[in-house]
């Protein structure tokens, strides 16, 4: 793996990469110079102290004199890239000596740094902007490391790179130094990842070991897990730490290196290590690892993979996203085709394919010519809809509801008058969408018009569609796009879709095909600012922008009264920042430290959720999250208030699954499973009902050829007692098969039987085996998109904030009517995640003309501004900060949100 972490401290980084106290003798070795720009300083060969230490202080190492223009106190230093290998090649080469292992390393290091260095930028300022330009030069000092950190006194083998990339770079243009520009090198940093251990796995096989793909990452062939497992101590160390301390996100347990790191008490030799590795293995380990490493029996390298590592890539890239950077294509293809395929060739083979592409700052974008042509049939159906139906209603009918506004009249009007095959109400959050499409549907139902009204989610479409709009047999859209009977009843009527927004392009276009089939209309209900769909494009906004219809506009907000309508008001209106200010005048945002903001934000939560309203009723309280990760934490501390309040009995673990969220493509790839992974079908398929279930064994054959017809969870143990809120996460029934268990619901859980199903609400019993539970006190800023409550509290701190957008403020902070709390670890940076954009480029954008790219340019260019001013690499990892940490582990997982 790589990881780039920024170094702020010149005394620091003279510390770590000048002394040898980190390690003993035998496990470092002497560093060099790498670069074009130290071949321009004329460091070659052996890194020296003097020559590190004035570099670290912006000097020319030859005369002494300042490097660049400006060198301030807390100017970056540079960069640490560190390259790790997977254990098996760590513990090979430990056990062995082999240096052929140590030199391809070596090799694969420098290819993928020289590549990096083909990157390099720096600023310059035209035309009274600032914008980037391509320098290509580097100067960078290697230090090759072979052990980890020590756990109880003693390291454990792992191979690393710690490649220090000064922050300078030679501008041929003004021929002088400046500082480089570091922010597309980390944001392609996955690329950069891929590449390198493509380049890895082929030096080893052409050495003759033979490797195995282990999804994103390989292993050498014929070295077994468990040995692995005792010689990752480090990481398992910090696994259990984590875990004690409800610790799920990578990023938070990456600074847990800094707190679990041991100094080293006495130095060993490093053939007194490896006898007291050999002590771990057992005989016939060690005569197996000789064995691997004689190549014993080494399987021919597959080779020419790259066609089917690139058809991968686009089948699994573009179901989520519309357009793509083009390295992220090639990142999937080099993962997909790690063992079998080189850089070269992957690069190749993607320029070859007949993706549609256009360069925007500088970075290389791309679509499909399918996904153009399902956007161009999409606004193609709406706008020759425009003026060939005949109106639906009376548009001067008054409506029932004499206290509507006048955005909600005119609303009303516009679809009884409207002559278009395709409407669109545009209403902004807090307007009364519910009540409107309640009228609408009212309306239509006098002139005998049938309306077959849709949602997203489960718990949209039958908790407000169905029993407030009342919709009586409203439904998914997942479920309408199956039913032909469901298609049938909208014959010579309307299809109503609400929160449009969170509609993907295929799904429209499919909507749009039934209703071609049946001689329906189609009604959008939404709000282009709220959340998009999690698969590719954002329809409702392109019918907006392209198809030329006329969008009825309803923005007063009913909602929210007073100052916190003001804050709605600003967020519907995208003035982020007014906002952000009136929630701080309002004393709504908290900032506390780690410590002590979870425990504060449930108690918050918990003393809401106990208030009355004026008729004595409960009043209703929500939180929410960005990250499941986050959500997580929170719920933990929920959990804890409720037991301190006796409001929990005792606990014991249930066992669930967890969504692994795979494409199609991805679950055709059988890498992707691990032992004890639950395959549940919702299709009939061969050999297959549909709700059938099967676990993933070792050896077992995947029925990856029916990877459409099933979906895959991952165990995981949720504890619970009487009195949690849990929410379902699929759709099933109760165990005596008599009431719907509908995904997303909440319910509260009222015992267990002796058996272990849980006993919920109505006396409804959950079998013990159902499995599709979460905790149900949080939320993420996705689901909440169309609840309302009386107080919402908010809880998103710095690990959140990459995935914090302005759509996100505006969703979660407008779900209430009385109040909207934030709970953060830094108001700076958290309004300038807020205030970012999240509007990704239609494939129609992409492909059209030149002479509209300087506003492609512009929009992706906001898009970008966060990485650029905060990263999600910057400072977080800082070498400086006591909470650094320089071990090397891998995570990968989904979290679940409680």
């Amino acid at each position: 793996m790589i990881r780039i972490t920024q170094q702020n401290s010149a005394s620091s980084a003279k510390r770590y990469y000048a002394t040898a106290d980190y390690y003993s003798e035998g496990q470092e070795i002497v560093g060099s110079w790498g670069g074009k720009g130290a071949t321009r300083l004329g460091l070659e060969g052996t890194v020296d102290k003097f020559s590190f230490e004035r570099l670290c202080d912006n000097l020319d190492p030859r005369t002494g004199e300042p490097l660049t223009v400006r060198t301030r106190t807390e100017r970056r230093v540079g960069y640490d890239f560190t390259f790790s290998v997977p254990k098996s090649v760590s513990l090979l080469y430990a056990m062995s000596g082999d240096q052929d292992i140590l030199e391809a390393f070596r090799a694969s290091v420098d290819d993928t740094m020289r590549e990096i260095e083909t990157e390099m930028k720096t600023r310059v300022r035209m035309n009274r902007e600032d914008c980037n330009r391509t320098t290509g030069n580097m100067v960078w000092a290697e230090f090759i490391h072979t052990t980890s950190r020590p756990v109880e006194g003693i390291p454990d083998p792992q191979l690393h790179a710690h490649v220090f990339v000064f922050n300078t770079t030679w501008d041929g243009s003004e021929t002088r130094w400046k500082a480089g520009q570091f922010a597309d090198i980390k944001r392609d940093s996955p690329y950069f990842q891929a590449a390198f251990r493509v380049r890895l796995a082929n030096r080893l096989q052409d050495l003759g070991f033979g490797v195995e793909r282990k999804r994103d990452d390989f292993e050498i062939a014929g070295i077994p897990k468990d040995v692995l497992g005792r010689f990752s101590r480090r990481t398992a160390l910090i696994e259990k730490v984590a875990e004690e301390k409800g610790i799920t996100d990578p990023k938070r347990k990456d600074l847990l290196g800094a707190e679990t790191r041991e100094k080293k008490e006495s130095a060993l030799s490093w053939e007194s290590l490896r006898k007291l590795w050999n002590t771990r293995l057992t005989d016939r380990e060690r005569t197996d690892l000789a064995a691997v490493h004689r190549r014993d029996h080494v399987a021919a390298r597959l080779l020419h993979g790259e066609a089917l590592a690139v058809d991968h890539a686009v089948e699994h890239s573009f179901v989520r996203d519309a357009v793509l950077p083009e390295r992220k294509l090639l990142t999937e293809a080099l993962k997909r085709g790690l063992g079998a395929v080189t850089v070269d060739d992957v690069t190749r083979e993607m320029q070859d394919r007949p993706l549609i592409r256009s360069e925007i700052d500088g970075r290389k974008m791309a679509t499909t010519k399918e996904m153009l042509a399902q956007e161009s049939k999409l606004i193609d159906y709406a706008r020759l809809g425009r003026g060939r139906c005949r109106p639906l209603g009376d548009p001067e009918r008054p409506c029932s509801r004499d206290w509507f506004n006048e955005g909600q009249k005119a609303a009303v009007a516009h679809v009884l008058g409207s002559r278009d095959r395709v409407m669109i109400i545009r209403g902004v959050a807090g307007t009364g969408k519910t009540t409107l499409e309640q009228e609408i549907g009212e309306a239509l139902a006098e002139v005998g018009k049938p309306v077959v009204a849709l949602a997203q989610s489960v718990k949209a479409s039958r908790e407000v569609l169905r029993e407030e709009a009342g919709f009586a047999n409203a439904d998914t859209v997942a479920l309408f796009l199956k039913d032909k009977e469901m298609q049938a009843s909208a014959k010579g009527g309307v299809i109503l879709v609400d929160e449009a927004s969170m509609l993907g392009t295929r799904d429209m276009l499919r909507v749009f095909g039934v209703a071609e089939g049946v001689g329906a209309r189609v009604i959008l209900v939404g709000d282009r600012r709220q959340h998009r769909s999690v698969t590719a494009g954002e329809p409702l906004k392109l019918l907006e922008e392209k198809a030329g219809l006329r969008v009825a506009q309803v923005t007063e907000i009913h909602r929210q009264k007073g100052d916190y309508k003001k804050v709605a008001q600003a967020l519907s209106d995208g003035r982020t920042g007014e906002a952000f200010e009136e929630l701080d005048r309002l004393g709504w945002i908290k900032q506390v430290p780690d410590e002590d903001r979870y425990e504060q934000l449930a108690a918050a939560y918990l003393s809401a959720a106990a208030e009355k309203k004026k008729d004595g009723n409960q009043k209703s309280a929500l939180v929410v999250s960005p990250t499941h990760a986050e959500a997580a934490r929170i719920t933990l501390a929920i959990r804890a208030g409720l037991k301190t309040e006796g409001k929990l009995g005792d606990e014991r673990m249930v066992d669930v699954w967890i969504p692994k969220h795979l494409t199609d493509a991805q679950k055709a790839d059988a890498t992707e499973y691990d032992t004890g992974d639950l395959l549940q079908f919702h299709q009939n398929a061969t050999g297959h009902q549909k709700g059938s279930r099967q676990i993933v064994e070792d050896g077992m054959k995947l029925p990856t050829e029916l990877a459409n017809r099933f979906e895959v969870y991952r165990p995981m143990q949720l504890p619970l007692a009487v009195g949690d809120r849990v929410r379902l996460t699929a759709g099933g029934k109760t165990k005596d098969g008599e009431h719907r268990l509908s995904n997303g619901s909440l319910l509260t859980v009222q015992g267990f039987t002796k058996r272990g199903d849980l006993i919920v609400d109505h006396g409804w019993i959950i079998d013990r085996d159902f499995g599709h539970l979460s905790h149900g006190y949080v939320v993420t800023s996705h689901a909440s998109q169309g609840v309302t409550v009386d107080k919402v509290f908010v809880g998103v701190s710095s690990e959140s904030f990459p995935a914090t957008y302005q759509r996100t403020a505006y969703v979660a902070l407008t779900r209430g009517r009385e109040q909207a709390q934030i709970y953060t670890d830094d108001k700076t940076d958290l309004l300038k995640a807020i205030r970012r954009m999240d509007e990704p480029l239609s494939a129609t954008e992409l492909s059209e003309d030149q002479q509209q790219k300087p506003a492609l340019t512009a929009r992706l260019m906001k898009r970008l501004g966060f990485s650029r001013g905060f990263s999600v690499f910057d400072g977080r990892q800082n070498l400086s900060q006591p909470g650094a940490s320089n071990d090397h582990m891998n995570e990968r997982g989904l979290d679940h949100a409680g």
